[in-house]
C-alpha cells in the first residue's frame, strides 16, 4: 500500500472512529437526558419517578443466557382502578460469582403520574433467581391478580393476598425436576374452559453454564452464539386443579414430542370454534400452531395453516408475538418479531383455518432490515378505529456498537394500519420511542385511564422506560374491564364485538402476547370522530353471549359476566388523566 493511501486510509478511519463517537455520544446524551422528537409518545420515566435497570450480568465471555431477560407489566395489584408496573429482574447470571441479587421492582401508580416503589411493602423484595419474563393472573378466581415469574430454572408463583404476595412455588405444584429449564414467556388460558386458568410456559434451548462455548465474528470478537449451537427443550402445560395446585399435563395433552426453542406464546381462537388455541415461536424452528381438540389434547397444525415459517420456507428467529384483528374482519391475524436481516411474519386470516404470508410493512427483503424485534403489541395509539403496532428494538451482540444499518441499539417502530390491514411507519408520530435503545420486554396499557394506550419497555443494561401517549388528535374511545363468572374470572378468551355506523371492530381478553411481558387486560376501541356506540356484543369463552347499547364514548366500562341487559345499563367509571 502506498504512503498516500495509507495516509488516506488512516484519515478516513480516524473520521469515522469520529463520527461513531460522536453518534454514540449523542445517543447516550438522548438516552439520558430525552430531547423530546415531535409526535404524542413522550418519555416520561423520570416525571413517573420509575428508577429501574434489568441487569442481565453481562460479560466478557458473552455467555448465551445473557440474551434474553427483562420482561415487564402492566397490572392493577390492589385493585384501586388504576395500573401498576412490575419490572422483572436478573443478575448475577448462572455460573457467575456469587453477588446480591438486586430485587425485581413492583411500582404502584399513585393517580398522578407518579408511582412508589412498594416492592417490599408486598413482599416482594425477595430472589426471584435469574428472571426472564413474567405473566400475571387470577388462577385462584379471587379478583386478585397473582406474578408468575419466569426464570432461568423455571417459574416462581406469588399468590396475591388481597396487595400482599407469598411465594406459592412449591405449595402449587411447579417446582420442576431434572435439569433446570430456560423458561421465557408463559401463558395464562382456560384450554378447557372449565372456568380457571391453566398455564403454559414456555422453554427456550437446553443451556448450562459448563456446555457454554465460545463464539466468534468474522473479525474475531466474542458474540453471543446462534442458537443452533444448543439443544432445544419441550415447552409445559399445568392444568388447574382448583385448590391453588397444578398438574403438569403436557404429555397427556400430546406436546411432550414438541421440542423447540421457544420464546413467545400468544392465545387465540384462530379458527373461531370456541375453543383456545396458541401459537408459540421458536428461535430459527419452526413455530407451532396449537389447536385445541375440546378434549384436553392439542395438534400441532402450523404446517397446514401456513404460520410455521417464511415465504421462503425458511425457519426464522420468531420472538414476540401478538394476536389481533388488524383487518378488522372479525378474525385474529398474527405478527411476530424476528431477526435482523429477516422479514417480520404477518399471517393474515383467511378464515377457513389458514393464513396468508403478507409481505413486511417496513422493509422488503432478508438483507434490508436492520431491526431486531423482541417485544411488540398491538394499539390503536390514534384511536382512529384500526389497530396499530408497536415493535421494540434491539440487537443482541454489543460488539456491533453504532457501524453500519444493524446497530446494537435501536429505536422502536410504530407502524400505522392504513384501515385496509397495510402498514406504513409512522415516523412523525414516534416521539421519544426513536431514541436508540435495546428493548426486550414490552407492555401496552392505559396507566392514566385517559383512554390512550401507553407503551412500557424493558431491556438488558438499559432503564425501564414508560412513554405516555399525550394524544394529539381529537378522536374518542371506549374501554371495557370483563369480569367472569362462569367463564374464568379475568374473562381470558372473551371476545368483544362493537359496531359504529358501517365499522365493526373485535377484540379479545388475551392471556399473553408481546415478549416475556403482560399487557393491560381491559380491551380498548378507537372511535374516531364517533361519539356513541350502537351495539357491543360480548361472547364468554363460557359460550354465553350478550348484548347491550347504546353506549356514550370516551368512558371505562365495568361489566361482570351473566350481570347485564339490553335495558341494564353497566356500572361505569370515568376516565381521569394522569
Amino acid at each position: 500500500m502506498s504512503t498516500k493511501m495509507t495516509r488516506r486510509y488512516m484519515l478516513r478511519s480516524l473520521g469515522l472512529a469520529i463520527g461513531a463517537t460522536c453518534a454514540g455520544f449523542i445517543r447516550w446524551r438522548l438516552t439520558l437526558h430525552p430531547s423530546h422528537y415531535p409526535g404524542p409518545f413522550r418519555d416520561v420515566t423520570k416525571e413517573a419517578r420509575l428508577h429501574f435497570r434489568y441487569d442481565n450480568d453481562a460479560s466478557p465471555q458473552h455467555r448465551f443466557v445473557e440474551t434474553t431477560g427483562g420482561g415487564c407489566a402492566f397490572l392493577d395489584f390492589d385493585r384501586d382502578g388504576l395500573l401498576d408496573i412490575f419490572a422483572v429482574q436478573g443478575g448475577p447470571a448462572p455460573g457467575s460469582v456469587p453477588r446480591p441479587r438486586p430485587p425485581s421492582a413492583l411500582y404502584r401508580n399513585r393517580g398522578d403520574g407518579t408511582f412508589e416503589d412498594v416492592t417490599a411493602d408486598v413482599g416482594l423484595a425477595v430472589d426471584m433467581g435469574y428472571g426472564q419474563g413474567v405473566a400475571v393472573g387470577d388462577y385462584l378466581n379471587t379478583g386478585w391478580p397473582a406474578l408468575l415469574v419466569t426464570t432461568y430454572g423455571g417459574v416462581r408463583l406469588f399468590r396475591n393476598d388481597k396487595g400482599h404476595f407469598h411465594e406459592v412455588t412449591r405449595e402449587a405444584g411447579l417446582v420442576q425436576r431434572g435439569e433446570p429449564h430456560w423458561a421465557t414467556s408463559a401463558c395464562w388460558f382456560d384450554y378447557d374452559k372449565d372456568g380457571w386458568l391453566d398455564l403454559f410456559v414456555c422453554h427456550y434451548v437446553s443451556w448450562f453454564p459448563d456446555v457454554d462455548r465460545p463464539c466468534a465474528d468474522e473479525r474475531g470478537e466474542l458474540v453471543y452464539c446462534l442458537p443452533t449451537e444448543y439443544l432445544g427443550d419441550t415447552c409445559v402445560l399445568y392444568h388447574n386443579n382448583r385448590d391453588g395446585t397444578f398438574t403438569d399435563v403436557t404429555k397427556e395433552a400430546g406436546l411432550a414430542q414438541l421440542v423447540g426453542k421457544a420464546l413467545g406464546v400468544v392465545d387465540l381462537d384462530y379458527d373461531n370454534d370456541g375453543w383456545p388455541d396458541l401459537y408459540v415461536t421458536n428461535d430459527m424452528l419452526p413455530n407451532w400452531l396449537l389447536q385445541n381438540q375440546h378434549n384436553g389434547h392439542f395438534k400441532e397444525v402450523a404446517v397446514q395453516a401456513g404460520v410455521a415459517v417464511g415465504p421462503e420456507g425458511e425457519a426464522l428467529s420468531g420472538m414476540g408475538v401478538v394476536a389481533a384483528d388488524l383487518t378488522n374482519h372479525g378474525l385474529p391475524d398474527l405478527f411476530v418479531g424476528n431477526f435482523s436481516h429477516q422479514p417480520r411474519s404477518y399471517f393474515r386470516n383467511n378464515g377457513d383455518g389458514t393464513f396468508s404470508f403478507m409481505p413486511d410493512p417496513v422493509s422488503v427483503g432478508n438483507a434490508s432490515q436492520p431491526y431486531l424485534t423482541f417485544g411488540l403489541e398491538c394499539l390503536d395509539y390514534d384511536l382512529d378505529g384500526y389497530l396499530d403496532l408497536v415493535l421494540g428494538n434491539g440487537h443482541i451482540n454489543d460488539v456491533l456498537g453504532d457501524r453500519g444499518r444493524v446497530t446494537y441499539r435501536e429505536r422502536q417502530i410504530l407502524l400505522h394500519n392504513r384501515g385496509d390491514g397495510h402498514f406504513v411507519e409512522d415516523r412523525d408520530r414516534g416521539g421519544d420511542l426513536q431514541i436508540p435503545r435495546v428493548t426486550r420486554g414490552l407492555a401496552v396499557g392505559d396507566y392514566n385511564n385517559d383512554g390512550r394506550p401507553d407503551i412500557l419497555v424493558s431491556g438488558p443494561k438499559m432503564p425501564l422506560t414508560l412513554f405516555r401517549n399525550v394524544g394529539g388528535s381529537s378522536h374518542h374511545w371506549i374501554g371495557f374491564q370483563l369480569e367472569g363468572t362462569h367463564t374464568n374470572r379475568d374473562a381470558i378468551g372473551t371476545r368483544v364485538t362493537i359496531r359504529v355506523g358501517d365499522r365493526v371492530q373485535t377484540r379479545w381478553v388475551r392471556g399473553a402476547s408481546s415478549y416475556c411481558s403482560q399487557s393491560d387486560r381491559r380491551v380498548l376501541f378507537g372511535l374516531g370522530t364517533a361519539t356513541v356506540v350502537e351495539d357491543v356484543e360480548i361472547h364468554w369463552l363460557s359460550g354465553l353471549r350478550e348484548r347491550l347499547g347504546p353506549l356514550a364514548a370516551d368512558r371505562y366500562y365495568s361489566i361482570k359476566e351473566g350481570r347485564m341487559s339490553l335495558s341494564n345499563r353497566l356500572s361505569l367509571k370515568d376516565s381521569t388523566s394522569g
